[in-house]
């Protein structure tokens, strides 16, 4: 029996809940999720999945503990068995996964580098294998173990064509800063014109996006961009475009995967080392942090969109890519899950 503990909302993004869902679906049974947010609550149950919403606060973890004992005690009935549990928090403290031990096994996800008491913890970022943690812990690390969606596993097709049409700008499950907006506007003036030589932005608005209706408002007469809500096929959105402007996340291992040319950028510090690292190992440029200056971002993704109009750079970004991300890592993780 394996129970999911993560979250997502307007706030936080939908990154952790994404992430969790591609290892649910690798898994050979159906976990159970519990989330403090109701927000994600229906994306969850709509990808077919039994989930229990706390009426906790998601940033008080140690506060949902009774709840969450009373949801164990349930599913161990239906199940026979002492549970697994996956949790992606950044919320969640040493003392709430000493309690989650002492009801079943404890994996992780965590990003920082933090030991934590768990029976396996998980960090597949590209600096993964480079953070120090304790030695009798048991760890995945790398990107070996990105959990990707099935279908960024196979089919992995993609062409660099020789021009630039299509752009495509994605800012996360939540886009708190509405950098969708300042990036669109700042590469439409460098553009000049919408013309038949215009290039087309499709901006992908996520679905806890705060400023959905006021960006379908904003740019609904605008020849040359398209909105795309309720995105079913990513990865067939994703091989229509020739380059990608992405914020940090699980989007840009996705990217990886396929080899989309990226231009990347991010808007919390704790993103700042996963998207350096990035273009240390590629030559992905790194147009910076959206929250701290947004003129100096958008002035970067103009000089970077640039840059991509060059055939053979794009072409060996879409080789670099590739090389980084192989889109098994959600069954790998599954496989270490069901040892557990």
């Amino acid at each position: 029996m394996n129970i999911i503990r993560a979250d997502g909302n307007s706030v936080i993004g939908m990154g952790h809940i994404m992430r969790c869902l591609a290892i649910a679906d690798a898994m050979e049974d159906k976990p159970v999720f519990v989330t403090a947010c109701e927000e994600c609550g229906k994306l969850i149950q709509e990808r077919g999945y039994r989930v229990s919403v706390l009426p906790t606060d998601y940033r008080e973890m140690e506060s949902e503990l009774s709840d969450l004992e009373k949801i164990v005690v349930k599913e161990r009935s239906l199940a026979g068995e002492k549970p697994v549990f996956l949790v992606d928090s950044y919320q969640a403290t040493e003392f709430y996964f000493r309690r989650l031990r002492e009801l079943g096994a404890v994996a992780c996800l965590e990003d920082f580098g933090v030991s934590r008491p768990v029976d396996l913890l998980i960090n597949y970022n590209l600096y993964g294998k480079q953070m120090k943690y304790a030695d009798d812990l048991r760890t995945l690390l790398g990107t070996g173990y990105v959990p990707l969606r099935r279908e960024f596993a196979r089919n992995r097709n993609y062409k660099i064509w020789d021009n630039v049409r299509n752009v495509l700008i994605t800012t996360g499950g939540g886009d708190p800063l509405f950098a969708a907006a300042g990036l669109l506007d700042g590469l439409l003036k460098e553009q000049g014109g919408t013309g038949s030589n215009a290039l087309v932005f499709h901006v992908v608005s996520g679905p806890v996006n705060r400023y959905a209706g006021e960006l379908k408002r904003k740019y609904e007469s605008v020849a040359n961009v398209r909105i795309h809500e309720n995105v079913s096929d990513m990865k067939g959105l994703m091989e229509q475009c020739d380059v990608a402007i992405t914020a940090s996340g699980s989007t840009v291992y996705e990217l990886c995967s396929i080899g989309l040319p990226m231009i990347c950028f991010y808007f919390a510090e704790n993103q700042k080392q996963g998207v350096e690292c990035l273009a240390q190992q590629t030559e992905i440029v790194n147009i910076g942090n959206y929250a701290h200056n947004k003129g100096e971002t958008v002035e970067r993704a103009q000089q970077a969109l640039k840059k991509c109009l060059d055939y053979e750079y794009r072409k060996r970004l879409w080789e670099q890519e590739r090389q980084l991300v192989d889109g098994q890592g959600a069954a790998r993780i599954a496989v270490e899950l069901g040892k557990l």
